[in-house]
């Protein structure tokens, strides 16, 4: 009994500050490292344009979650959102902010009360930088409808407009043009030619689902409605690009290919030339991964681009894998289930407890 007095301090002078570092460096020091590694894209032109894409960041509900822990978990992926997307609005100082779908994981099943409380939730993550950012929203099938069998609603795609201001089409003079693309519902958007007596603007398509993953007509007619300088989309939750040409889409669709995945080239810069790219029709479209953990993806983050001139500089910024964190805490838990001392029984009562007495009443064998 004095023995085991005795070495408990010891384990409590190494436990408790090994598990202050763990959650200095996991809620801290591991946001720092990885901001130290993500690309600089510098401006040469006075037309530079800087974009911040957020993909499936999906914040979750009350209602398909059930288990007991579900507060908790709430609690730690909107920190983690919050603080992830803070510091890279903080590298980056985007002009414009695209939100690519997905916005909340139960937006299309909530009622109108938790909907509000959502989008409170969800404004308090993802808030504005500055009054000259243009932030722009586009649904996802988790928005309005749309995932499976599940149809679109027309209740959920006018909510969704009156909450986050939808546009069909968005100017940032006199570079760009966003188009809003959403293939979920199969809508286009009224092609507003700009005038031939001024510079063109190099015509960017945001949709949540890939446009050339599939061959259809309406692809097609996206393609040759609006001749897209490049595409941004989400919902495989993955970091893929694709460049080809229209005459190889009737092959069965686009492959597209990893980007910036592997360990030696996770922070790349990717670089075109749109005007050789529109000279020559080939296509480009990127899908930028999902930014929220709770996706099941261990690789998360955020797509950046700068349309500088005629150039078009793409990469990813990759955040902290939150599951190997959670995993760490997890394990932590171990020796306090182990360990067994006067704290211990004092704090939690426990009767399984080896320092705690028990009383034993044992009756007397009878006599033969």
């Amino acid at each position: 009994m004095k023995r085991s007095i005795c070495r408990l301090p010891l384990f409590w002078k190494i436990y408790l500050p090994t598990i202050a570092g763990l959650i200095l460096y996991n809620e801290y020091l591991i946001h720092m490292y990885h901001s130290f590694q993500w690309a600089e894209l510098q401006c040469e032109t006075d037309s530079c344009v800087k974009i911040l894409f957020v993909a499936d960041p999906q914040i979750l509900g009350n209602t398909f979650d059930k288990k007991l822990y579900w507060p908790l978990a709430n609690f730690d992926s909107d920190r983690h959102l919050q603080r992830t997307y803070k510091r890279v609005v903080q590298h980056t100082t985007p002009d414009v902010i695209c939100f690519l779908g997905d916005l909340m994981d139960e937006g299309s099943v909530a009622n109108d009360v938790q909907y509000a409380a959502y989008f409170t939730r969800f404004v308090n993550i993802f808030s504005q930088p500055t009054a000259n950012t243009v932030m722009i929203y586009i649904p996802g099938d988790n928005d309005i409808g749309g995932e499976g069998l599940e149809s679109v609603k027309s209740d959920r795609v006018l909510r969704f407009k009156q909450y986050f201001n939808e546009q069909d089409e968005s100017v940032v003079e006199p570079v760009l043009r966003f188009l809003n693309v959403n293939r979920i519902s199969m809508t286009l958007p009224v092609n507003n030619a700009p005038s031939t007596q001024d510079p063109l603007p190099y015509t960017v398509l945001l949709s949540h689902m890939p446009l050339l993953r599939w061959a259809d007509s309406f692809t097609y007619k996206v393609i040759d409605d609006f001749q897209p300088s490049v595409i941004f989309s989400a919902h495989e939750h993955k970091s893929l690009y694709v460049k080809t040409h229209r005459n190889q889409l009737a092959q069965g669709g686009a492959s597209f290919v990893p980007l910036n995945t592997e360990r030696g080239s996770r922070h790349e810069v990717l670089e075109f030339n749109l005007d050789y790219l529109r000279d020559t029709r080939e296509l480009l479209e990127f899908i930028v991964p999902t930014c929220s953990y709770r996706m099941g993806e261990m690789k998360v983050g955020y797509g950046y681009a700068m349309f500088d001139g005629d150039k078009l500089k793409y990469t990813v910024l990759w955040t902290s894998q939150r599951f190997y964190q959670l995993a760490v805490y997890s394990l932590m838990l171990i020796p306090l289930k182990l360990v067994c001392g006067q704290l211990w029984c004092g704090v939690l009562k426990r009767y399984w407890c080896c320092c705690r007495r028990r009383n034993r009443n044992y009756l007397p064998l009878p006599l033969a």
